[in-house]
């Protein structure tokens, strides 16, 4: 049967309308110009060496350990599609060295133990730094000033000091940078940030998410010293870099991720997967106002790094965002962002996105649904991504804006989680300071903090 009109229903739906078209039109005078259009991905001008479109990038890798082998293996299966030539790699560690230039078939003028030597060569294009923490700083801001365009597994460096150091090499050579987030690749964020920025669910209120591990008896990150592992055949004292000398340590090369020394346990390695496309969501990602965290260490003693973490972070804009993080229980939160206009409720496992309106903004906004069937995370295609940014000049997604306002929350986290402290942040002056006005020096390398009580 055909539905008929009637005065009342003719009436609610011109409500509605209105309604609408009143809230696009305030959105169009309230929202800033540099609002309107996405800030991620936008064309830009390309920098000075930007290939030709048809031209083949020739890739290094820096660290061919487990991830890194998980990258040159990704690329592998995409070089015909990438037009990339996988040409040199470089490791400390001598039987990781050469199990990646093996499996790349490449010579032993390609393979080397020192990134610099690496770096010098001119056919090189760009670089895949999959180090260990503590030296993601030193390689990326070496490979920007030798002209190489850098993508630099996540978190962007070990501490606050270092990421403005490559932040500001970055600017200063034009190179294209990448932090290895991809989960920024997933459409569902960037639907979520289209829809923010149109206003659909009003201001933002707050957010949440996490990235939670069941618990593992072996231990979270402790892996299985290489028997083949000595001092002649790994670079212990190079691999250390800037943090404290200490006599060669097997267990601490393998797994590094245990020790502060070398990387901030869940908050650096687990909640980047989560922040990063949090805040693309946003539409508008912003350096905090005030950060705060928690983490204990009951389940899991063996260790410096906290098994369990809280994060919550307070933007200028008045949203805040809770992250959360676990090693010994899966169970974490569902991923929403809040707007007081309507929420947007976040598949875990699907690029999937709900608009669903708050109560009393029902008569202006409809309930939505976004689905796209590619799967999540992936890989491959930030590194696409990269890679045709090089060409193109364009922004890649997930580029050094996103990266250094991700990597301010997470240092200051570190420094709360540690310290016992609410910190304040001044984006103009870099400034830490306690609520007081004291001013807080970024941790480093020197900073000594006794780990968290048992």
């Amino acid at each position: 049967m055909k539905a008929t009109s009637t005065p009342e229903s003719s009436g609610r739906e011109n409500r509605r309308a209105f309604l609408r078209k009143a809230a696009t039109l305030a959105a169009a005078v309230s929202t800033p110009a540099f609002l309107k259009t996405p800030v991620y991905g936008q064309n830009q001008a390309p920098s000075a060496n930007v290939l030709g479109a048809n031209n083949r990038i020739a890739v290094g890798y820096i660290g061919t350990g487990k991830q890194g082998m998980n990258h040159i293996r990704t690329q592998k299966g995409m070089v015909a599609e990438a037009n990339i030539v996988q040409a040199a790699v470089c490791d400390l560690y001598d039987k990781h060295l050469q199990a990646a230039k093996g499996f790349l078939g490449l010579k032993d003028s390609d393979a080397f133990r020192d990134h610099r030597r690496l770096l010098e060569r001119k056919d090189i294009d760009a670089v895949i730094i999959s180090t260990v923490d503590n030296w993601h700083a030193q390689c990326s801001i070496d490979a920007l000033e030798a002209g190489k365009h850098v993508y630099c597994e996540k978190p962007m460096t070990r501490y606050l000091g270092e990421a403005w150091e490559v932040y500001d090499t970055v600017k200063k050579t034009g190179k294209v940078y990448v932090i290895g987030s991809q989960g920024c690749m997933d459409s569902k964020w960037h639907k979520a940030a289209e829809w923010v920025r149109a206003g659909k669910i009003g201001h933002l209120v707050w957010g949440q998410g996490s990235y939670c591990r069941k618990f593992n008896p072996k231990g979270e990150w402790r892996f299985p010293v290489d028997p083949d592992a000595n001092e002649r055949n790994l670079d212990w004292y190079r691999w250390l870099g800037r943090v404290p000398k200490i006599p060669f340590n097997p267990e601490h090369y393998f797994s590094w991720h245990l020790y502060y020394a070398y990387n901030s346990g869940i908050i650096g390695n687990l909640l980047p997967h989560r922040f990063h496309p949090m805040m693309l969501a946003t539409g508008n990602p912003e350096f905090p106002r005030r950060v705060a965290a928690t983490g204990t260490r009951k389940v899991q003693t063996d260790r410096d790094i906290t098994d369990t973490t809280h994060l919550l972070a307070e933007f200028p804009s008045g949203l805040t965002l809770l992250v959360v993080g676990s090693t010994v229980n899966e169970q974490g939160l569902p991923d929403i962002l809040r707007g007081h206009k309507a929420t947007l409720y976040f598949s875990s496992s699907q690029n999937r996105v709900e608009l669903k309106p708050e109560a009393g903004f029902t008569d202006e906004l409809d309930a939505e649904e976004f689905n796209d069937p590619a799967p999540v995370e992936r890989i491959a295609s930030l590194a696409k991504n990269f890679f045709d940014c090089i060409r193109s000049g364009k922004t890649p997604v997930a580029n050094v804006e996103l990266a250094i306002r991700a990597q301010t929350v997470l240092c200051l986290a570190e420094m709360s989680e540690r310290m016992g402290l609410t910190l304040f942040f001044d984006e103009k002056t870099r400034a830490i300071k306690t609520a007081d006005g004291k001013v807080i020096p970024p941790i480093s390398y020197d900073t000594v903090i006794p780990p968290p009580p048992v």
